[in-house]
C-alpha cells in the first residue's frame, strides 16, 4: 500500500531530522550554514500554527488536528478504491505532515522547525512535516482544478451525493 509507505517514510524522516537538529543545534536560534548560504539549519521552536501564526493556541491545534487526521484516515482507507493514485498520494502527504507536527505538539508542546532559507529571501523556518503538508495542499488544489472527473472531489461518494442533491435543487 503506497499511501502507508509514504506516511511512514515521511514521519520517520520528519522525526529523525528533528531529533538530529535537536541534538546537534541544542540552543534555540543556533544555525548551521549549508550550500554556500542558500540554506541553513536553524533550531526554532514554534508554538503556533504554520509560520508561527496563532502563537500559543496549542489547546486548539491538538483537537483540530485529531479531527482532520480522523477524516483523512477515514477517506483514505474507506474510499481508497474510488481514488486515483494522485488523490491517494495527496491525502497521504497531508496526513503525514499533520501527524509529524501533531507528535511534536503533544510530546513537546511546540513544533521543531529547522529548514531555513532566509539568507536569500524572507521565509519562515519550517520542517519536513510542513513541506509534506504544503506539497499535499498544492496537489489538492491541482486535483480540484485539473483532474476533472478523476478528482478526489468527484470520486468520493459522499461529495457526489451532495453535488447531485444541490444540482437537483437548481432544476426544481
Amino acid at each position: 500500500m503506497l499511501e502507508l509507505i509514504i506516511i511512514v517514510a515521511i514521519l520517520a524522516i520528519d522525526q529523525i531530522s528533528k531529533y538530529l537538529i535537536q541534538i546537534n543545534l541544542s540552543s534555540i536560534g543556533m544555525s548551521l550554514p549549508l550550500m554556500n548560504g542558500f540554506l541553513q539549519f536553524t533550531n526554532v521552536h514554534n508554538t503556533g500554527a504554520a509560520w508561527g501564526v496563532m502563537d500559543g493556541f496549542r489547546w486548539l491545534f491538538i483537537p483540530m488536528t485529531l479531527i482532520v487526521v480522523g477524516i483523512l484516515i477515514y477517506v483514505l482507507f474507506r474510499f481508497r478504491k474510488n481514488l486515483c493514485i494522485f488523490s491517494r498520494i495527496t491525502l497521504a502527504l497531508i496526513l503525514a505532515g499533520a501527524l509529524g507536527n501533531f507528535i511534536d505538539r503533544v510530546i513537546l508542546a511546540y513544533v521543531r522547525d529547522f529548514i531555513d532559507i532566509t539568507p536569500w529571501f524572507s521565509f519562515p523556518v519550517f520542517n519536513v512535516a510542513d513541506s509534506s503538508l504544503s506539497v499535499g495542499c498544492v496537489m489538492l488544489v491541482i486535483d480540484a482544478l485539473f483532474l476533472k472527473d478523476r478528482s478526489l472531489f468527484d470520486r468520493l461518494p459522499i461529495l457526489k451525493e451532495k453535488k447531485a442533491d444541490s444540482s437537483d435543487g437548481e432544476h426544481a
